[in-house]
């Protein structure tokens, strides 16, 4: 297997050392793949065969990573990132993008700005990268999103082409949002958003263009992020927080430029003697000081003050940002190292070393109910490990973890062992394992269909002995879980999806790259009654919908029966909501306890337990002294805003408030006016 020999260690060595061997083709459902998810794995050499070998300098310069970003800079970002934490993800990706590669970065609202050149990643590029952190607070009203993905694949030239891999990492907080007429906007913003999934995405893949997509917001359109990162073999990732958005950029550069680890588990990894050096990435939160590295020996590690920079010993280099560490030992000692204070999820630990567990990249994308197979080679140096004395002492299993479970398993690993217990006792029901056949130096493994939609976390590991001593390697990259078929609701005509009306149909799309019309029929009920399913194309299906209340939620059920390679199987759906908001509505009444309605304090009681005026009762009798109308407007202010509060989900519940509020004060300031302008009436005494 062709290896990269003789080169200086460095950092960039870290990740360019995987881009080189020769990679095996992940099976799924025991068929070769074709399609959008061949199309991310993007860095072996084209037409090469596995017994072929090259040099270590023809493989780096063929397969030096080209990434492009496309960083959302539409107004709404100001709400959905008010710290700028793009900055901060963004100087991760500088930090850890190798030299020789090529990057350029470009911001798209309403228009494309260039805002780095597409160009070699140098020290100048590195540098001009982390000064652009002012210029993504140049915001934008609309969001032209098709406009800033071409832009990013096109690059230098002026429309898409070549087949050179391509990397592109897209961010964006919202949707398909054009400047258009009021008239033709809705239906200009729709067609823009066609032509993504229909034209452009598939013109990216077959110019072995792989699109990350990144959702930094749950409002953003995620059903179209996912069909693009689908269509081009990418890694589709939500970002809520600001932890997430640094490990949702690290795990689209896990696949751009995958590094070897070795396992870190409870604080604690395994160093061989085979090792040149190790790179620790320590994520932490913002408040938490600096993490500690603890070699075998006992010699500590820690991040000297700006004072004492020179106090590092030789062969380490240390960069420290407030929410993670990124540590750099050359030459490191063999043995257990440890590490002191907060490892939070996705802290690994990256090794150069000429044993190297050798994989193609991990799928992007696993379909529920579609089981997978993994193969993965330990290699030393340009050739595979033949010594069997050595091989006969490894062990290995695949390992896919939910994200919330792997979360958990990282924030136990600071606690006890007890607690790292219970906290993989809790992941077990999610958590799927298998262990890994092996035949001399290869491994192989078929899991079992993922059950949990969302993230996860797809990890290979091997570990065993060598020289008496402790042994491992693991590869670990971050993948998406789907169902094979993309359920769309049909707007009704001159509906928009968002404004609330019942959809008429729902529109099937075949996610998996092996479904079809032909080999998949589909079946859908609700509340019990089934529905007309008819075939629209090949990969594509329509459910009519009977007419239904725009206030009332109901459920649609779908189920498949899939016939591939003469075996049938069964997939349920996700439920489909119809009228989701009113489900949600119904939700937040089941949780409210049901109490009586009071503008201001309950029972007629201040926040003292006095009992205070009715100051309605006394406008209603005409007695309000002037002097008591701010506090009842206060009153009413208060109460109103409460209900609309309380009522948010719908819009015609705050339009029914105001108008409410408005009437009140309407009728208040004319009572009150009469009262001022009524005439004192004089009573006369009787005369005798």
């Amino acid at each position: 297997m062709p290896r990269d020999v003789n080169v200086p260690l460095s950092f960039s060595r870290l990740w360019l050392r995987c881009l080189s061997k020769t990679l095996l083709v992940p099976l799924l459902t025991g068929a070769w793949l074709t399609g959008p998810l061949l199309v991310g794995m993007l860095f072996s050499p084209l037409a090469q065969s596995e017994e072929t070998e090259v040099t270590a300098s023809a493989t780096q310069q063929e397969s030096a990573p080209d990434l492009r970003m496309a960083i959302d800079v539409s107004g709404s970002m100001k709400h959905n990132d008010p710290a700028n934490l793009r900055a901060s993800a963004l100087d991760l990706l500088v930090t850890l993008l190798p030299e020789r590669s090529r990057a350029g970065l470009w911001g798209f609202g309403e228009q494309v700005q260039p805002l780095l050149a597409l160009g070699p990643v140098n020290s100048d590029w590195k540098q001009a990268a982390r000064s652009l952190e002012g210029r993504l607070d140049d915001y934008e009203q609309y969001t032209d999103l098709e406009a800033g993905l071409r832009a990013a694949a096109e690059g230098a030239q002026t429309q898409v082409g070549g087949d050179t891999p391509r990397q592109i990492i897209l961010l964006s907080d919202g949707m398909v949002d054009l400047r258009e007429p009021a008239g033709q906007k809705a239906a200009r913003d729709t067609e823009s958003r066609q032509r993504i999934i229909d034209q452009l995405a598939p013109a990216l893949a077959s110019h072995n263009i792989t699109v990350h997509t990144v959702a930094l917001s749950r409002n953003a359109d995620i059903d179209l992020l996912q069909r693009i990162a689908d269509a081009t073999g990418g890694l589709a990732s939500v970002a809520e927080t600001p932890e997430d958005l640094l490990r949702t950029f690290l795990a689209a550069l896990d696949r751009i430029v995958p590094g070897e680890q070795v396992p870190l588990e409870n604080k604690r990894f395994v160093i061989d003697g085979s090792v040149d050096e190790f790179t620790a990435l320590v994520f932490h939160g913002p408040a938490d000081s600096a993490p500690v590295l603890i070699a075998p020996d006992g010699q500590r590690y820690q991040l000297p003050s700006s004072k004492e920079a020179s106090s590092l010993p030789d062969g380490v280099r240390w960069e420290h940002q407030s929410r993670y560490d990124l540590i750099t030992v050359t030459t490191p000692q063999a043995g257990e190292w440890r590490i002191e204070g907060q490892v939070g999820a996705d802290s690994r630990i990256t090794v150069v070393s000429d044993l190297a567990l050798v994989a193609r990249p991990l799928p992007a994308t696993l379909y529920r109910g579609f089981g997978y197979s993994l193969q993965a080679t330990l290699a030393n140096g340009a050739r595979d490990v033949s010594d069997e004395e050595f091989l006969a002492t490894l062990d290995g299993n695949a390992r896919l973890v939910p994200e919330q479970d792997a979360d958990a398993e990282a924030a136990s690993g600071g606690g006890s062992k007890d607690a790292s217990l219970e906290a993989s006792m809790d992941a077990v029901t999610t958590a799927q394992q298998r262990g890994l056949e092996r035949d001399g130096a290869d491994f192989n493994v078929d899991m079992p269909a993922p059950r949990q939609l969302g993230g996860a976390r797809l990890t290979l590991t091997v570990a065993g002995y060598r020289d008496n001593a402790s042994f491992a390697r693991q590869l670990s990259q971050r993948t998406s879980v789907v169902d094979p078929l993309l359920v769309e609701p049909v707007a009704t005509s001159g509906a928009s999806g968002s404004s609330g009306h019942p959809p008429k149909a729902l529109e099937v799309t075949a996610r998996h790259p092996l479904l079809n019309t032909a080999n998949t029929r589909l079946v859908a009920t609700l509340r019990g009654e089934r529905l007309a399913v008819s075939e629209q194309g090949e990969r594509q299906w329509r459910i009519d919908l009977p007419p239904l209340e725009r206030d009332v939620s109901a459920d649609v059920q779908i189920s498949a029966r899939v016939e591939l390679e003469g075996e049938a199987r069964f997939i349920d759906l996700a439920p489909f909501t119809l009228n989701e908001r009113a489900a949600r509505r119904a939700a937040n009444l089941d949780r409210t306890p049901i109490e009586g309605e009071a503008f201001g304090e309950v029972q007629g009681l201040d926040q003292a337990g006095n009992e205070k005026e009715d100051l309605n009762a006394l406008l209603l009798k005409g007695r309000l002294p002037i002097d008591k109308v701010p506090a009842l407007i206060n009153q009413w202010f208060e109460g109103a805003s409460g209900f609309a509060q309380r009522e948010a989900e719908s819009p015609q519940s705050r339009m029914i408030a105001y108008a409410v509020a408005g009437v009140i004060g309407l009728l208040a300031l004319i009572m009150l006016v009469r009262r001022l302008t009524r005439k004192t009436h004089h009573r006369e005494e009787p005369h005798v």
